[in-house]
């Protein structure tokens, strides 16, 4: 892998943490040759009701690279 390899413990926990930030629930983490990709449910304020909607993240590998170096 050389240059596109990342540490999987620390992938693992950047992508925890960035999970963790967007307040994600209900979470699918698919990884792919270029990156990861997130799906998982949000609560968002709907007026008088709270309501979840579901949110898709691509991570590309330089952002993830950059993540992990915390950048």
């Amino acid at each position: 892998m050389g240059d596109k390899h990342i540490d999987y413990a620390q992938l693992m926990a950047t992508v925890g943490r960035y999970i963790a930030k967007k307040n994600l629930s209900d979470v699918c983490v698919m990884e792919f040759e270029h990156g990861i990709l997130i799906v998982g449910s949000a609560l968002y304020d709907a007026g008088e009701d709270t309501r979840r909607r579901t949110e898709t993240h691509v991570l590309s590998l330089d952002e993830l690279k950059r993540m992990v170096k915390g950048g």
